[in-house]
């Protein structure tokens, strides 16, 4: 049994929903992030950097989540990354925007805001941001198709719909194709379990 260290609705969500996808069973651990002055012991044993997700199989300890991602899409042979070719590369580029863009951009703006950063810097960095969804928006409207990589659910859906759900306190707007992506993935199964066991809401595809 995978054993998975996760902070509720963080971006180690990806990886729950991902292996419910693969209907993989997996140990939970809940772990607290965010307090440099109170470092969560447990989490700290298996990842120094105090960062989830960790992931753990058979005793061999992984960090990173997009490298999580892949590797179990890999072992298991989904579709959510396919095996190769121009649909594994466009699989990729969208997990990987999501990691290295999108949430790069949403740690620089709480890393300015909670550092003291001047209300001009702040709006800077949310500008930013928000032409990252403009980009999904244009693309989506662009090739006509329900999700990022095309016709078919790919885990750079998963991974960018739960980073769509940091921004319901209306810091971001969303347009209607980015809405019904965030719809029908996070209606899909195994996101509702992860939704269900972490205790979260998800509002951003209201």
């Amino acid at each position: 049994m995978y054993q998975l260290y996760y902070s509720p609705g963080a971006c180690s969500m990806a990886v729950h929903v991902v292996l419910n996808e693969l209907n993989q069973p997996v140990e939970a651990i809940k772990v607290s992030i965010g307090d440099p002055a109170n470092v969560d012991p447990v989490l700290n044993k298996v990842n120094p950097r105090n960062q989830v997700p960790v992931l753990v199989d058979n005793g061999q300890i992984m960090t990173e989540g997009a490298a999580m991602i892949v590797y179990l899409c890999d072992k298991h042979k989904s579709e959510l990354i396919p095996a190769s070719g121009i649909e594994r590369a466009k699989a990729l580029q969208w997990v990987l925007f999501g990691n290295s863009s999108l949430h790069v951009g949403y740690s620089r703006t709480a890393f300015i805001k909670r550092n003291g950063g001047s209300d001009e810097m702040v709006e800077k960095s949310r500008a930013m941001v928000q032409s990252l969804w403009d980009l999904i928006e244009n693309h989506l409207e662009k090739t006509g198709q329900p999700y990022l990589a095309g016709a078919s659910v790919t885990a750079g859906d998963i991974l960018v719909s739960v980073i769509g759900n940091w921004s319901f306190t209306g810091a971001y707007n969303f347009g209607p194709k980015t809405k019904a992506l965030f719809k029908a993935v996070s209606s899909r199964p195994a996101y509702q379990k992860a939704i269900e066991a972490e205790g979260i809401e998800y509002k951003a595809a209201a």
